[in-house]
C-alpha cells in the first residue's frame, strides 16, 4: 500500500484526549522494551516481544521500514503529557482493501480508555484515508479486554480457530478467534 499516496509525504500523527499517535522514535527504545518485558502485556501475543533494548532499536527500525514498503503502519501510543511511548496500535496484512488491526498497551495504563482513542482513531484512518473496506483481528480466547474493545466498536465474531496461533518463544498453540468490520457498520466514536 503506497501510505505516502494515500496519507501524504510524512507520517501522520493524531492528539486525542489522553495520547499522541505518532512514528516510534529510536527514543522509545527503552519504553518499549520495559513495557514488552511485562507478562500481563506479552501473554495475549504470539512473542515476548524484543530480549534486550538493543533488539528494540531492531524492532522499531523495521516497522518504520514497513511503513516505507507499505506493508504495515505503526502507531506508537504516547502519553499525551509525557510523550512516552506506552503502546503501539497497527494496521498491516494488506490484502486487496482488507487488513489487520493490532494492539498492545502497558498494563499501567489498562482501564482508562486509552485503546478506545487509538482504534477509534486508527479504524477512521483505515476506513476514511486508506479505503479499507474490511478491517479484522485476531484475539486469543483468553483475552476478554480485546473482545470487549472490538465489539465496542461494532466488530462481529466470524469464528473460532483452534490452535492457530502458536507463540515464538514458549510454542503453545492458542485457539483464536476472528473479528471483522466493515466499513458501512464502523461509526467513529468522537
Amino acid at each position: 500500500m503506497d501510505f505516502v499516496k494515500l496519507l501524504g509525504e510524512s507520517f501522520p500523527t493524531i492528539e486525542t484526549e489522553q495520547i499522541t499517535l505518532r512514528k516510534l522514535r529510536i527514543s522509545d527504545a527503552t519504553a518499549l522494551f520495559q513495557y514488552y518485558s511485562n507478562v500481563n502485556v506479552y501473554r495475549h501475543l504470539d512473542w515476548n516481544g524484543p530480549e534486550t533494548v538493543e533488539k528494540s532499536y531492531e524492532v522499531i527500525d523495521f516497522w518504520n521500514k514497513g511503513y516505507e514498503k507499505g506493508w504495515i503502519i505503526r502507531f506508537a501510543i504516547a502519553d499525551k503529557i509525557t510523550d512516552e511511548i506506552i503502546g503501539t496500535i497497527f494496521l498491516s496484512e494488506f490484502a486487496g482493501k482488507r487488513a489487520e488491526i493490532g494492539y498492545e498497551l502497558s498494563d499501567a495504563y489498562w482501564q482508562r480508555g486509552i485503546m478506545s482513542e487509538a482504534v477509534n482513531e486508527v479504524l477512521a484512518i483505515g476506513f476514511n484515508q486508506l479505503g479499507l473496506v474490511r478491517i479484522q483481528a485476531f484475539v486469543s480466547t483468553d483475552n476478554i479486554a480485546s473482545e470487549k474493545l472490538l465489539t465496542k466498536f461494532n466488530f462481529k465474531k466470524e469464528g473460532y480457530l483452534r490452535q492457530f496461533e502458536c507463540h515464538s518463544v514458549t510454542g503453545e498453540c492458542k485457539d483464536m478467534v476472528i473479528y471483522s468490520l466493515l466499513h458501512t457498520e464502523f461509526q467513529q466514536k468522537i
